[in-house]
């Protein structure tokens, strides 16, 4: 243990802001290139499908370049009377389609045991890791996928 230090657990913005600022600058100075020059900035990614009316009956939601060349899927949803129609396939693909355009090779997402571990294999997802007792009695699972020009390409080796 360093002597002299204190140390505390109150919480403080402006510790919190000074720790976050020296770790940005550390990963600065020792990033590959693919940071320095990404495809494009990050961006939020959100496509959903309405009714007529505008109701929502699905919906997905991610993010762009937050690392270079990722898209990340946080989010796909489908109203349960819409389910096995092929809606969620289609909003995974049009993600993947527009973060191609924004200069994005590869995707990632977590998913829940009870929620769509099949859906996302079934759409060229592949698994690499998996956190159980998350919360206690569930598991998280994590798919990639490289992004291929023809959608063909599902494997994924950044």
């Amino acid at each position: 243990m360093q002597s002299g230090c204190t140390f505390t657990l109150e919480v403080s913005e402006e510790r919190a802001d000074c720790v976050t600022d020296a770790l940005r600058e550390f990963n600065r100075l020792r990033r590959s290139p693919a940071w320095l020059n990404p495809p494009a900035p990050g961006a939020p990614l959100q496509i959903y499908a309405l009714e007529d009316d505008g109701t929502v009956v699905g919906g997905l939601i991610g993010q762009t370049n937050e690392i270079p060349e990722w898209l990340e899927v946080s989010v796909v949803w489908v109203a349960e009377d819409r389910r096995g129609q092929g809606m969620g396939r289609h909003l995974v693909h049009l993600a993947e389609e527009e973060a191609q355009k924004r200069g994005c090779r590869y995707a990632r997402l977590a998913t829940g045991e009870y929620q769509a571990p099949g859906f996302y294999r079934k759409a060229g997802y592949r698994l690499y890791g998996q956190l159980e007792n998350c919360p206690r009695g569930e598991t998280v699972y994590y798919f990639c996928k490289e992004l291929d020009r023809n959608l063909i390409t599902q494997r994924c080796n950044p």
